[in-house]
């Protein structure tokens, strides 16, 4: 597929790109420093700000998937991920892209069983702008016409030694390696398993 990347700068974004140029996918990497990341072969550096529509509209022209590993700027932030996931699902509508993967994590929604009690100790303190983001974010994606999948990930880790990942929406959650999340998230591209749904995953 040809596959264009949000956040493709950040930890798990970096991972996602390199998992789809591993799987043979041509995939174009979308970021205000995308630069950093390097010439390659079946790659594609596609500089620019998720907050300009039309800037989005013009990168995801031509793709036939989307994913979107967005973060927030501060604990303050409580629009970026929504603002940003609302400007490319409309691009992704304008211009009929089939596949659209999107990060968020295990707790939103029915999923907030799910996670420890630190965790939800977090979201309802410290996080508790982020976590609302990610509740408006998921909203915005359920809206799309493109065929959907939303990955609940659980606590990020570039530490741990297993990067195995188990899929669910009953088990409870602990971390997973960033690797394991994106190589997952690049998995989604053609696989239907969680085609128009929220899945939460954990190593």
């Amino acid at each position: 597929m040809h596959v264009i990347i949000f956040g493709a700068t950040g930890k798990t974004g970096q991972h996602a790109v390199r998992r789809a140029l591993d799987d043979g996918h041509e995939a174009t990497a979308f970021g205000r420093s995308v630069e950093r990341l390097g010439a390659e072969d079946r790659l594609t550096l596609a500089r620019g700000d998720v907050f300009d529509a039309e800037v989005v509209a013009d990168a995801v022209a031509g793709h036939d998937a989307v994913i979107v590993c967005l973060g927030s700027t501060n604990l303050r932030d409580r629009t970026t991920l929504t603002r940003g996931t609302r400007h490319i699902v409309d691009a992704a509508d304008r211009h009929g892209v089939g596949r659209l993967v999107v990060v968020s994590a295990a707790g939103v929604g029915e999923s907030w069983v799910q996670i420890p009690i630190s965790s939800k100790l977090m979201f309802k303190t410290m996080l508790r702008n982020v976590f609302a983001d990610h509740q408006a974010q998921e909203e915005v994606v359920r809206r799309s016409n493109a065929d959907w999948t939303i990955v609940r990930a659980a606590v990020l880790s570039d530490k741990l030694e297993s990067r195995s990942v188990t899929a669910s929406n009953a088990g409870r959650t602990k971390r997973i390696h960033r690797a394991a999340l994106a190589g997952f998230l690049v998995d989604q591209l053609d696989d239907s398993t969680y085609s128009r749904q929220a899945i939460t995953v954990t190593s």
